[in-house]
């Protein structure tokens, strides 16, 4: 390439290389205004302590120290974990059936997807208000069903062992229609020939559901497992309006953990503590499977590349 051929093109990658600073510059200034800036000041004031009236005052790891020794900080990660893995576990199970289920050829199936998926559109608040009702003990319609059967009363909220499988009920029927379609949409990205060259060989259905069906779903699987569980560690709003995190600290999670120490107890500090432990626990639990995403990216470039 001579010189001139060589300083255009030079001079190209420049403007081009400005252009893209530029357009990247808004989302940039956005990310660290709303994530950078709070969670490094999350982190300063997690050494400190700070009640909004007075500046803050160091005090080292008392904060963590006081967290970690805490019997109901303990109580209220067992609450969180259980709830996050409980919805997985029962919620993808019960998804995947249903998603196979309209995945077939069925009258009236687009008018039970959106049936289905209606719950997502209303918000946490209003959904947990309607079950509050349902739940009811004295006029909730579930209660209402049990005695007509000759059942007793039933206090979904307010017995201990009920309350948090009550909640996890609830977000499972708001949070089911999205993830449903999710898998919906990876079922009929399975190319058909796979699961009639394995009904031509013989393959019954569950066989072709083991061996065909789960693996070429592995990817929206996974998807849907992680974001859900993801979402399940953020729980609050539920346990807020349905049972401000009781009865006995049942339904209390991380996230209420953090609003009551930083809003009622005005423990800044504290509450910083506390969302700087979660932050963690899910930076170690999804970068593992975003590096091994990464890797799995890369290997199918270069096979498929020949390299």
């Amino acid at each position: 390439m001579r010189s001139g051929e060589r300083s255009t093109v030079s001079s190209l990658d420049r403007q081009r290389s400005r252009a893209g600073r530029l357009l990247a510059a808004p989302a940039l200034i956005v990310i660290t205004a709303m994530t950078v800036v709070p969670l490094v000041m999350a982190f300063f004031l997690s050494f400190t302590r700070y009640d909004l009236l007075s500046p803050p005052r160091f005090v080292g790891l008392a904060n963590y120290t006081e967290v970690l020794t805490d019997p109901v900080f303990g109580k209220v990660t067992v609450n969180t974990l259980v709830f996050a893995v409980g919805q997985v576990a029962i919620g993808i199970v019960v998804t995947f059936l249903v998603a196979m289920l309209f995945n077939q050829r069925l009258v009236g199936n687009s008018l039970m997807r959106t049936t289905v998926y209606l719950p997502q559109a209303m918000s946490y608040v209003t959904v947990a208000l309607l079950w509050s009702f349902l739940y009811d003990p004295f006029n909730g319609p579930l209660n209402a069903v049990i005695q007509y059967l000759g059942g007793p009363r039933v206090n979904f909220l307010t017995e201990t062992s009920l309350a948090m499988p009550s909640i996890m009920a609830m977000s499972l029927w708001r949070n089911f229609g999205y993830f449903m379609i999710i898998l919906l949409a990876g079922l009929k990205a399975i190319p058909p020939e796979l699961l009639e060259a394995a009904q031509i060989d013989g393959a019954g259905a569950l066989r072709r559901l083991i061996h065909v069906t789960i693996p070429q779903m592995r990817n929206s699987l996974l998807f849907v497992a992680v974001t859900w569980f993801m979402g399940g560690l953020q729980m609050f709003t539920q346990a807020y309006v349905m049972t401000q995190g009781g009865p006995e600290n049942a339904t209390r999670s991380v996230v209420y953990e953090i609003y009551k120490s930083a809003f009622s107890d005005l423990n800044i500090g504290r509450a910083c503590a506390v969302s700087v432990l979660l932050f963690l626990f899910v930076a170690a639990f999804g970068l593992p499977l975003r590096v091994a995403e990464h890797l799995k990216a890369r290997r199918s470039v270069h096979e498929a590349s020949g390299r």
